[in-house]
């Protein structure tokens, strides 16, 4: 054998070795899931143990989470409060935030979604390699304007109501994120999230597949404007492990 051939066989068995031997092992991923006890957020810890992940469940009363899995972490936690946050989420690589609810006088920027926002951001700002916060938005805030969005609403939704104080809460938040400087994305939902409980049992038909879109509202060839509840789940997964969409509003679709 030459030396020529002599250096190609080196080079191939180095080659080798390189994939057998330094081919880095997959990640599983810390998230935290603040509204882990609610119906979607509950579908995403399914979802993200359902990798491998690491979770942590973030719940008012975490005796509500029966979650029996080894990666899985059940804590008590205020998504409002600056300390609490800052201690649930030290470490973590991503941070799901899936909450409603009003606030006082049914404002807006009271509600719960709103100063979630403003919590993360604050949490944040200014610091290096801090966890990516992903925010489960509504889907009105495709429309942009507060004039679009009333315009587009499910349901009337008069100045003062708790349904008023949570549509725009939504528009609060985004725009909060917006202003700031920390790595986010608001994953909004089509205007139906199909999957809704009957008898208390959710109707899962996760598919895995979904269509995006960071401008408007992802329709199928019927118009249809929908996903189903665990196929969300999949896309704030896929989220909080791929960072496609940082610092953007994205939506999804069939």
């Amino acid at each position: 054998m030459n030396s020529r051939s002599l250096n190609l066989q080196g080079l191939a068995m180095a080659m080798v070795w390189c994939v057998a031997f330094a081919a880095p092992t997959a990640h599983a991923e810390k998230i935290v899931v603040y509204g882990a006890s609610g119906e979607i957020g509950g579908v995403i810890v399914s979802e993200a143990l359902s990798r491998g992940d690491t979770v942590i469940g973030v719940s008012r009363d975490p005796s509500k989470l029966k979650v029996k899995d080894k990666n899985f972490s059940a804590v008590a936690g205020d998504v409002t409060d600056l300390a609490s946050f800052k201690s649930v989420t030290q470490g973590a690589d991503a941070v799901i935030i899936s909450v409603s609810g009003s606030g006082k006088d049914n404002l807006p920027e009271n509600s719960v979604i709103a100063q979630a926002a403003q919590i993360a951001t604050h949490a944040f700002a200014g610091v290096a390699q801090s966890p990516y916060v992903i925010q489960i938005g509504g889907a009105t805030t495709m429309y942009e304007t507060k004039e679009a969005m009333l315009a587009h609403l499910p349901f009337p939704a008069q100045p003062g109501s708790a349904a008023y104080g949570m549509f725009f809460g939504h528009l609060v938040a985004l725009q909060t994120y917006r202003a700031s400087n920390i790595r986010w994305t608001v994953l909004t939902p089509p205007m139906s999230i199909d999957g809704w409980s009957r008898d208390g049992k959710l109707v899962l038909k996760r598919t895995g597949k979904y269509r995006t879109s960071t401008s408007s509202l992802v329709k199928d060839a019927s118009g249809k404007n929908a996903v189903n509840i665990a196929d969300l789940a999949v896309a704030a997964v896929d989220e909080a492990e791929q960072h496609r969409f940082v610092r953007k509003r994205f939506t999804i679709g069939y």
